[in-house]
Parts: C-alpha cells; sequence; structure tokens
C-alpha cells in the first residue's frame, strides 16, 4: 500500500467510494473508532486508485461493483491520536453490481478477517446526525458535482 510513516507522522494515498442506493449513503468504521467514514482503502503501489476501490469493496464486503466516474479529489491534513496525516484521497461515485439489503441505519459487519468494520446503510438527509469524516461529506454527499471538485482541507494548521 502506498502509505509511509515519518516521525510522528504519515503519508497515505487513499482511494474511496461513494455508494448511494435508494437515497441511503453506505458508510463504515473501526468498531475502535468514534467517528466513520466511506468504504475504501489504500491504493496499492502500480494499481490504479479506481481499482483500488473495485478490490476493497470485494475484500471487505464480498461485493462486486463498477466505479461511475470520479468525484473529488481530496488533500486532507489531520490528526489521528498522535499522529499528524497528510493524505490523497479520489473519490469515486461507485454502482453495484447487484442489489444490496439496506436496513436503514442497522450495522452490519464486513467479511475481512483481519479487520472489525462496522457498515450503515444511512440516509442522506440524515448525514448531519453522524461524524462523519471528512466533514465535508455531510454537506457534499447530497449535491454530488457533474464534474471533478479539488477538495483541500488543513485541520492541522487552522
Amino acid at each position: 500500500m502506498i502509505s509511509y510513516d515519518t516521525g510522528d507522522a504519515r503519508f497515505s494515498f487513499r482511494a474511496v467510494a461513494v455508494i448511494i442506493q435508494d437515497h441511503h449513503i453506505l458508510i463504515h468504521r473501526a468498531i475502535e473508532d468514534d467517528f466513520w467514514a466511506l468504504p475504501g482503502g489504500r491504493v496499492e503501489l502500480f494499481e490504479t486508485s479506481d481499482y483500488t476501490v473495485e478490490r476493497e469493496l470485494g475484500e471487505e464486503l464480498g461485493i462486486k461493483c463498477s466505479v461511475v466516474r470520479q468525484l473529488w479529489h481530496v488533500e486532507n491534513f489531520f490528526q489521528l491520536n498522535v499522529k499528524q496525516y497528510h493524505e490523497i484521497a479520489n473519490f469515486y461515485l461507485v454502482s453495484l453490481t447487484e442489489q444490496f439489503d439496506i436496513k436503514p441505519e442497522v450495522d452490519f459487519k464486513g467479511i475481512e478477517e483481519t479487520v472489525n468494520l462496522l457498515f450503515r446503510w444511512v440516509p442522506i438527509e440524515k448525514l448531519s446526525h453522524y461524524n462523519l469524516k471528512p466533514e465535508f461529506l455531510i454537506t457534499q454527499l447530497g449535491n454530488i458535482p457533474n464534474s471533478i471538485k479539488h477538495i483541500k482541507i488543513n485541520d492541522l494548521y487552522e
């Protein structure tokens, strides 16, 4: 994966799936975390980020999908616990190749044995009730852009 540590800092290259079905968005969190995020993962060396999304959803949920198009290119600077992060992430609108049984706001586990992830389908209009990271998603997921948007988030120096 494209991620490395230097001192108390980490750089990572992430690919993210935006999956909207019946006005619900799929979010997930690690069991030990107090925040939610969109599913995805770190890009592997010599792997395209759109392929990363397809691979990660297969690994985490056992589902097949196809990338429709890129929505956002995000440069994100933040702190988590004692580590500072510099994250580059590509967010993709994704369609599932099979219908997924949506039970709104009910947690379900992923299939990946080495990672404890909880997934949840959330009505888009209820995203403001969640600690969703990065925060721009709370407002932007209800207003998907027509073209790729470049987002810069700097929570380290504001």
